[in-house]
């Protein structure tokens, strides 16, 4: 007979009961003091408690009922128990608790006069997270007859549980990056806190800054929390990425242009100098900056003065330039690439984006803020991600850092079969190069979505329900998806 089979009607009913209580409840405290409610309207027990698996991977006592707290010590009666249990991975009922053999007359049990135990594992997605334990001292009484539902009873209970403690670990660590000095900037490790004090007394000091670090480390992230923090914060924020541009579109674009300086110049253009006028610049790659546009960049930092490329009028703009790169500036100088005078007017102030391998403890707070980031933007349930999984996630050499890291994320939480993502989830196979071709340091966490939605569109050949199968949203969703890319004259 299987254990549903041996559940009364009265037995299902409560647990129907307890389940819809249970399954409702989101947080983490108020979730513990209805599971034991539920549990002692389950059993027939007097007393009880709940363990759970600390941040040290500790079993410890967290709530109780009947029982003082200051005896859930190392000296608790229910610990043989509570061991038999866990080791077993198996519910454990003693009639009578004071002479059965498996607990070898405990004295505890004897002393505090306990007549029954019961102590059911709490396990969930085949993790031991916990155990409920519950005794009778008095007219009470734990029977076989029990046992079958507070085994279901616990299977539900460890689910709830689960839940209600992977959301809390993401409040916490979301409440711990909103807590930060830089909101924007995710990340506690001790280089990035060092990072932190080098930024506040750099925020407000009105001269050039030079932000160096790896590709994926968020260099322009530092720019912007730089501007957000400092004493042009209500001004313009303008930002362009130099990488892979001919002198002549750097140029209009950073100068603007005049009516009939070129070809298709048919109007006046501002440049982001005019825009960025009383605000902040942002100079992303500017070692890739060709000769000819780093003179007149000398120029605007030596006097605050450029022209627009066309125009022989002399203009003026007050700009603090903050500028990154992820190359030596030394070794571009050496080799005669970049100019040592705009160097020197470019490094006033210098900050090191620290690259994610040396920032150690960070990936959770970081995973939990990216899923957070995706089901916002792409309208999907937010994804939990199992304990295993973040340890595959630390134990990884992240060559292309947060961008990376953001990538390898998003792709599970669009593709993971489950709520949670679990370590087979993680595609680790493929580099951040692979979307580097289409994805810039200057573009956001959204192009790098739609470009996993046009990948999957392009593979299915434009069958749009088999893309939303595979991207695990609906139909409907993917429809929206298309029609806002038609209205901004990006796709299909």
């Amino acid at each position: 007979m299987n254990k549903s089979e041996k559940l009364s009607r009265e037995g299902l009913e409560l647990l129907l009961e307890a389940a819809g209580a249970l399954l409702e409840e989101t947080d983490l405290d108020d979730l513990l003091v209805k599971l034991l409610d539920k549990a002692f309207a389950v059993g027939g027990a007097e007393r009880g408690y709940i363990i759970l698996r600390d941040e040290k991977g500790e079993m410890k006592p967290i709530i109780a009922r009947g029982i003082e707290p200051g005896s859930l010590p190392e000296g608790d009666p229910s610990k043989s128990v509570i061991a038999t249990a866990l080791k077993e991975r198996r519910p454990v009922l003693s009639r009578n608790a004071s002479r059965d053999p498996r607990f070898g007359g405990s004295s505890s049990l004897i002393i505090r006069g306990i007549r029954s135990a019961c102590c059911i594992p709490l396990e969930a997605r085949g993790s031991r997270i916990g155990a409920l334990y519950l005794d009778a001292t008095g007219t009470g009484k734990l029977t076989d007859d029990e046992l079958p539902l507070l085994e279901a009873f616990g299977s539900l209970a460890a689910l709830a549980l689960a839940r209600a403690m992977e959301l809390k670990q993401v409040q916490k660590a979301l409440k711990a990056v909103q807590s930060q000095r830089f909101p924007e900037i995710v990340g506690e490790s001790k280089v990035m806190r060092q990072m932190y004090d080098r930024m506040e007394r750099i925020a407000s000091a009105d001269l050039p800054v030079l932000i160096t670090g790896e590709s994926g480390t968020g260099k322009e992230l530092i720019a912007r929390a730089l501007h957000s923090t400092g004493s042009r914060r209500e001004e313009p924020f303008s930002a362009i990425f130099c990488g892979n541009l001919t002198a002549e579109l750097l140029e209009s674009e950073l100068f603007g242009y005049r009516k009939g300086a070129f070809t298709g110049a048919i109007a006046d253009k501002p440049g982001l100098l005019d825009i960025a006028d009383k605000g902040v610049l942002f100079l992303d790659e500017i070692a890739d900056v060709p000769p000819t546009i780093q003179a007149k960049l000398l120029r605007f930092l030596q006097d605050g003065e450029y022209q627009r490329l066309g125009d022989p009028k002399l203009r003026h703009a007050d700009v603090r330039v903050i500028s990154a790169t992820n190359k030596s500036l030394t070794d571009e100088i050496a080799s005669g690439r970049f100019r040592e005078d705009l160097y020197y007017r470019l490094n006033v102030l210098t900050i090191e984006a620290p690259p994610l391998r040396d920032r150690d403890g960070d990936i959770p707070l970081l995973a939990a803020s990216i899923l957070t980031k995706v089901a916002s933007r792409t309208g999907q349930p937010h994804r939990k991600i199992s304990p295993a999984a973040l340890d595959r996630l630390s134990g990884y050499t992240w060559s292309g850092n947060v961008r990376e890291l953001e990538n390898v994320l998003a792709r599970a939480a669009v593709l993971a079969a489950s709520e949670t993502i679990e370590p087979e989830d993680l595609d680790l196979g493929v580099t951040d190069n692979d979307y580097n071709e289409e994805v810039s340091d200057a573009q956001d966490l959204q192009t790098m979505i739609d470009t996993h939605i046009m990948r999957v569109l392009k593979k299915t050949e434009g069958n749009r329900s088999q893309a939303a199968r595979i991207l695990g949203v609906s139909r409907r969703y993917l429809q929206k998806i298309l029609a806002k890319w038609r209205e901004d004259g990006n796709g299909m």
